[in-house]
């Protein structure tokens, strides 16, 4: 019997020995780690947790931040059983050795804009902080996002150095959160004239109520992430009224990436889908004149056949060439 249990013993060192040694050949993740504790509306915090797949290779790596989409009250930061094509493409780069991230933000029934680009600033800042131990580059960060998601990667992209956008969610307030570029996938550009690109393109199939309960409507995520929730004061009146109101005004257009465009701002690759209900291509198309017209980088991807979300294959591919072209030139 005693020989027995030795020679247990003996197996299971030896299948522990190589379980380790097969882990050591792939790439670490760390999972919902905290990174910052940020205040809520109710006097409450949110515990803000950051995913961080790293790529292959032992040097140190760029870093793609992923931020997810939700309407700005749902979502979270698990890229693994995700499905569109665009993510699936992204945490394929691994194999490149990018080290792809993603981070929880505050919703806005938490805490309302600019809330969730503070929150997204701190995971850059907090990544850049721990770079050394995370086996990260710095200097090669980028953003990249769906929806909700996109419009937030897009204004951390534009916004860079602006000190409303920053915050000071999680510290490491010496540490910049500029990034070198950023994908926007049907991300909103301009909340100003969402309502008038739906109202403008009836082939899509929306009645104009359904647009103004989408967009302007008091119980619309577009006009809850600016605290705009009683039947005088909403995303329409606002839009429609700036001299009544010229502080939701400003805290709108603030919100929308499309006002940030200076000529200093990173390469961005856009894109969204012609069929989609959600985000017209208006506003896609603005935003990549914008960047034209201030001397930025930018490609502009229309899909003629994609709602909103899953962007097919050719713009999957288009995102990895991209992503590769940046953080990996």
């Amino acid at each position: 019997m005693k020989t027995l249990k030795v020679a247990i013993a003996a197996l299971s060192v030896l299948m522990m020995l190589s379980f380790k040694q097969n882990g050591d050949d792939e790439p670490e993740v760390y999972r919902n780690v905290v990174f910052a504790e940020a205040p809520t509306a109710n006097g409450g915090t949110k515990s803000l947790k950051i995913n961080i797949w790293k790529g292959k290779g032992k040097a140190a790596q760029p870093v793609l931040l992923f931020v997810h989409g939700g309407a700005w009250v749902s979502g979270d930061n698990n890229l693994e059983s995700a499905g569109s094509e665009q993510i699936r493409a992204i945490m394929q780069l691994r194999e490149q050795g990018v080290t792809i991230a993603a981070a929880t933000y505050r919703f806005s029934n938490e805490a309302i804009f600019p809330a969730q680009i503070h929150d997204v600033k701190a995971a850059i800042r907090y990544l850049k902080a721990n770079a050394k131990k995370y086996g990260i580059d710095p200097t090669r960060t980028m953003t990249m996002g769906e929806s909700a998601g996109s419009q937030l990667a897009l204004l951390t992209a534009v916004s860079n150095g602006e000190e409303a956008m920053e915050g000071s969610v999680g510290g490491n307030k010496d540490v910049d959160s500029k990034v070198i570029g950023c994908v926007d996938c049907y991300g909103m550009t301009d909340f100003l004239t969402l309502a008038s690109d739906l109202y403008t393109r009836p082939d899509l199939g929306r009645t104009g109520k359904q647009v103004y309960e989408l967009v302007e409507d008091k119980a619309s995520s577009r006009s809850q992430l600016f605290g705009l929730t009683t039947d005088e004061c909403n995303l329409g009146t606002v839009s429609a009224n700036p001299a009544k109101f010229p502080e939701q005004y400003a805290l709108v257009k603030s919100g929308s990436p499309l006002y940030h465009v200076t000529p200093d701002d990173p390469p961005v690759l856009i894109i969204n889908g012609q069929r989609d209900i959600r985000v017209p291509s208006a506003q896609a198309i603005k935003m990549y004149q914008a960047l034209y017209n201030a001397g930025v980088e930018a490609e502009l991807l229309l899909n003629d056949r994609a709602p909103h979300g899953d962007l097919g294959k050719e713009s999957a591919a288009a995102i990895k060439a991209f992503v590769l072209r940046i953080l990996k030139p």
